[in-house]
C-alpha cells in the first residue's frame, strides 16, 4: 500500500511506475511455488469486480466525468497489470517501469533513478513478519535495476500496529479482505474523511470525492442491479489511482481430508462449510 500522504508518492504516475516493477511472476515461481494468481481487481474472482465486465450505461452515468480519465482497457474491464517472463529482469516490462516514472519527472542519471534536482526516488517499506519481509526483498532487487532505492524496516507487532494506527510508514503490506456485501466499512477504508483519522483503514490516505460519491452510490443502491454497478464503479476508481500494488489470491479453497469424510455436492459461495460434512462410515 502507497502510503499517499508522502510526498514522493504523491503523483499517480510515480506509483503506476513503481507497481509495474513489481515482478510478481517471479515471486510467484521462486517464493510462492507457482500457487497463485495475480490479483486484478479489489473484488477478485467475483462478480462485483470490474476485472472482466465492462462498464454498462447505468455505470457510465454513476461515474460521469471520472471515465472520461480512465484508459479504454479498465472500462472495457480487459485492464491487467503487465506480465514478465519471470527471469526477475525482464527489460520489456522495466522499460514500462521507466517510461511512467519519466512522464513524472525522473530519468535515470549515473545508475540512479533521479528527479530534476538530482534526488534519487527513495522510499521504505514496513515489514512485520518474515513472509512480508521476503516479498519485500523481491521487490528491492527489481527496483534496483533500475536506481530506485528502497529501504525494508523489519518491526515488531506493537510497532507495525502502532505506525499504521498513525500512519507512519511510506509503505506497508496489508491484506484487504472485500465481501460480496460492501457497506458502511468502506467508509473506514477510501473514505475522504477517513484519510486523516487515526486507527482508520485508509492506509493509503485517500481522498478523492469520485470515489466518494461511488461509496455514497453503493450505500444507497436499492436493487441488485445498481448496487453492483455501483462496486464495480468503485472498483475501477481505486484500480485506477494505483493505490496499491496488488499482490496475490487462489481463486479456490485447499483442504486436507481423509477419503471416509465427506461433503454435500455443492459448495456455498461463501466456501465450504465444516459444520455441514460428515463421517460416510457412520451411513
Amino acid at each position: 500500500v502507497f502510503n499517499t500522504r508522502r510526498a514522493v508518492f504523491a503523483d499517480e504516475k510515480v506509483r503506476e511506475g513503481l507497481t509495474y516493477a513489481f515482478d510478481f511472476e517471479w515471486m510467484n515461481k521462486n517464493i510462492l511455488g507457482g500457487s497463485f494468481k495475480r490479483t486484478q481487481s479489489y473484488w477478485q474472482n467475483s462478480p462485483l469486480g470490474a476485472y472482466g465486465n465492462a462498464a454498462d450505461a447505468r455505470e457510465l452515468a454513476l461515474l460521469g466525468d471520472a471515465a472520461k480519465t480512465m484508459s479504454p482497457e479498465l472500462l472495457a474491464g480487459t485492464y491487467t497489470l503487465p506480465t514478465t517472463d519471470g527471469t526477475g529482469a525482464d527489460r520489456k516490462v522495466l522499460k514500462m517501469a521507466v517510461d511512467k516514472l519519466k512522464e513524472a519527472g525522473y530519468s535515470i542519471k549515473n545508475g540512479r533513478m533521479s528527479d530534476a534536482n538530482g534526488r534519487q526516488l527513495a522510499f521504505e517499506i514496513m515489514t512485520q513478519n518474515p513472509a512480508q519481509e521476503r516479498i519485500a526483498l523481491a521487490y528491492q532487487r527489481s527496483l534496483n535495476l533500475i536506481g530506485v532505492a528502497m529501504g525494508i524496516r523489519s518491526v515488531d507487532d506493537g510497532q507495525y500496529q502502532a505506525r499504521s494506527n498513525s500512519f507512519d510508514y511510506d509503505m506497508i503490506i496489508r491484506s484487504l479482505p472485500s465481501s460480496l456485501s460492501p457497506g458502511m466499512e468502506q467508509l473506514n477504508r477510501w473514505n475522504s474523511l477517513s484519510r486523516d483519522a487515526q486507527g482508520s483503514f485508509n492506509y493509503a490516505g485517500v481522498a478523492n470525492p469520485d470515489i466518494d460519491r461511488m461509496i455514497e452510490a453503493l450505500l444507497q443502491a436499492r436493487s441488485t442491479e445498481d448496487f453492483q454497478a455501483a462496486v464495480r464503479a468503485y472498483d475501477r476508481l481505486l484500480v485506477a489511482g494505483h493505490y496499491i500494488i496488488p499482490l496475490y489470491y487462489i481463486g479456490a479453497q485447499w483442504v486436507a481430508r481423509w477419503k471416509y469424510i465427506d461433503r454435500p455436492d455443492m459448495t456455498p459461495i461463501q466456501g465450504n462449510q465444516k459444520q455441514t460434512w460428515w463421517d460416510a462410515r457412520a451411513q
